[in-house]
């Protein structure tokens, strides 16, 4: 009697374990799966040979096509790969879904809140709000470039203190806590002292090195979160989350009934209108400045470092942008409105931002509906993700010797062009809000720091490209020689 028990439990475990290996009919092409695991093991050795996980996806694309088919744990995945698959993406508001799971809900109190984790008119609403605010009052004011100059002219003076006791210096010690101050006046509409700041920072950059590009593991296998909390990341992952939300509720009661141009106050100015939507409330907007923030902060600090160690590796591109800052400043520090007088340098910062995104992947989205896609099949609540390496760094996408960094592949004719495929910020409806705020800033930056000083490698200790796949991509740690000019 056991015996037969027995058999036919082994022959049901067996019949679940094929079924769990079994495509949706028209599901994209890809690799093999596996029960349970499904394709995370294939995936992970791709990672392991190719470097990085943009390179390993286009390696499953030069199998499998452009649109390619896969299952990490019971999260069915579609990757995005060749500019023309990509525009479609982009395009269609049916894929315009974000997914909803544990890692994407558990940052803000296991609720789905913030911007760039949610969708449907929740979101719709969110976003006007925020688009309408930094147009009527963050943009249109002179106290948000004034804020950005002034933590320029702060970075200058701290590199001019600390070249004086040693010209080997981190560039991006310094470019953290002043970005970090212009985001925190872009969303309070005050500055914010240097102690919180320097807390917030170190819980942003235990953030961006314990959470991986390609998500927390609890996010595909959420069962662990309840059998190893503290060893898949979980308990760190809502620990992060929980202190930086805990900056901004301080920030939010100092504001209440304050009347400046940071989001803290014009939402809370909606909120009390009573005229807002069911959309808003006081735990939305807190997770709206964790969006902002995160998303970013580590992306500009992160550009900023891929800017300045190329332009330690090209002299030549540094020497020119100088020339063309002193031919047009005359010695006056540079402002936002001068980057159409500044076309060089404006393509700097333009490679730069495509240096760093396209190793990276666009935000996951989801199918909000049954669609078809490329002549594939796409069931609701499949994530979709596209490769940006596909759209930035790749000659098939129009972008001549991709891995040289060029900033004259920007210009044409002796004038700013910028190439079609050049999407760092998305878009359609999900553009990034942030566009010309990071632009601006790291424009800005570069232009400030060019003027001042000269940029060397460190005698002894030369310098090369090689991704590090945090949160956000990155580069290994490296010191810059810096003289005055």
């Amino acid at each position: 009697m056991w015996s037969i028990i027995i058999i036919l439990l082994i022959f049901v475990l067996v019949l679940l374990a094929y079924l769990d290996t079994r495509k949706p009919r028209f599901f994209p092409p890809g690799p093999a799966w596996f029960p349970i695991l499904g394709c995370a093991l294939k995936l992970r050795k791709l990672h392991v040979e190719t470097g990085t996980l943009a390179e390993a996806t286009q390696a499953l694309a030069t199998k499998y096509g452009p649109v390619v088919g896969a299952r990490v744990g019971r999260e069915r995945v579609v990757f995005i790969c060749g500019a023309k698959a990509i525009h479609e993406l982009l395009s269609r508001d049916e894929l315009n879904g974000r997914p909803d799971n544990v890692a994407t809900t558990s940052r803000t109190g296991g609720e789905r809140r913030g911007m760039i984790f949610t969708d449907s008119e929740f979101w719709q609403e969110q976003k006007k709000f925020v688009i309408r605010h930094f147009k009527e009052t963050s943009f249109r004011k002179e106290a948000m470039w004034e804020m950005l100059e002034e933590e320029v002219r702060s970075i200058i003076g701290d590199v001019k203190r600390a070249i004086e006791k040693n010209p080997a210096v981190d560039l991006h010690r310094f470019f953290r806590i002043h970005v970090l101050n212009a985001f925190c006046f872009l969303i309070t509409g005050q500055t914010s002292n240097h102690h919180e700041l320097i807390e917030l920072e170190a819980a942003i950059a235990h953030l961006a090195q314990s959470v991986p590009m390609a998500g927390p593991v609890f996010g595909k296998f959420p069962f662990l979160r309840y059998i190893c909390p503290e060893y898949c990341g979980y308990n760190k992952y809502v620990a992060i989350h929980e202190k930086i939300l805990a900056f901004f509720h301080k920030k939010v009661k100092v504001l209440k009934d304050a009347s400046n141009s940071g989001l803290i106050p014009s939402y809370l100015d909606k909120l009390n209108s009573g005229q807002s939507g069911e959309s808003f409330s006081e735990g939305q907007l807190l997770a709206l400045c964790l969006d902002l923030l995160v998303a970013g902060y580590d992306s500009i600090t992160n550009t900023l470092k891929f800017a300045f160690l190329y332009l330690i590796l090209h002299p030549d591109i540094q020497k020119k942008a100088q020339e063309e800052i002193d031919t047009v400043l005359q010695g006056r520090p540079p402002t936002p409105e001068d980057r159409p007088h500044l076309p060089y340098v404006e393509c700097i910062s333009l490679e730069s931002i495509r240096m760093f995104t396209g190793r990276s992947f666009f935000v996951p989205r989801r199918a909000t509906k049954d669609t078809q896609f490329n002549g594939y099949f796409i069931r609701k609540n499949t994530t979709l993700i596209g490769n940006f390496r596909d759209l930035l760094m790749d000659e098939a996408a129009g972008w001549h010797n991709p891995e040289d960094f060029d900033p004259d592949r920007f210009i044409r004719d002796g004038r700013l062009k910028i190439p079609i495929n050049f999407l760092p910020f998305a878009w359609g409806k999900r553009r990034c809000v942030g566009e010309m705020f990071t632009r601006a800033n790291v424009f800005l930056v570069v232009a400030g720091l060019l003027q001042a000083f000269n940029f060397e490698t460190v005698p002894g200790n030369p310098v090369t490209v090689e991704t590090v796949e945090n949160f956000t991509p990155t580069v290994n740690h490296y010191k810059t020689y810096v003289t005055l000019r």
